[in-house]
């Protein structure tokens, strides 16, 4: 899962939301967080059923896409964007 891009990747994109995320962990992959108690949190979290994936309604996805293009009018990076690729500008050479 892409947690770095989630609102655009995941919200957005599917209009699935994680609710839940207990207090105190980086919302970051697990894979990434290195604090074994912030791990043993998650997990009983995603165990017992109070951190869960939820369709977001109709409703709720249009106001988040509204809020969304309010950040992004404002100018604010709504993610983290792509790397520019270190040959751009130049030709490629053409296989096949």
């Amino acid at each position: 899962i892409n947690f770095i891009n989630f609102e655009v990747a995941i919200k957005e994109k599917y209009g699935i939301d994680l609710l839940g995320w207990p207090e105190g962990v980086p919302f970051l992959s697990p894979h990434a967080i290195t604090s074994a108690e912030h791990l043993r949190t998650l997990r009983d979290a995603l165990k017992v059923g109070t951190c869960h994936w939820a369709y977001m309604s109709r409703q709720q996805r249009l106001e988040y896409q509204d809020r969304l293009k309010e950040r992004r009018s404002a100018r604010e990076v709504v993610g983290k964007p792509c790397k520019k690729r270190s040959d751009v500008g130049r030709k490629r050479r053409r296989t096949g």
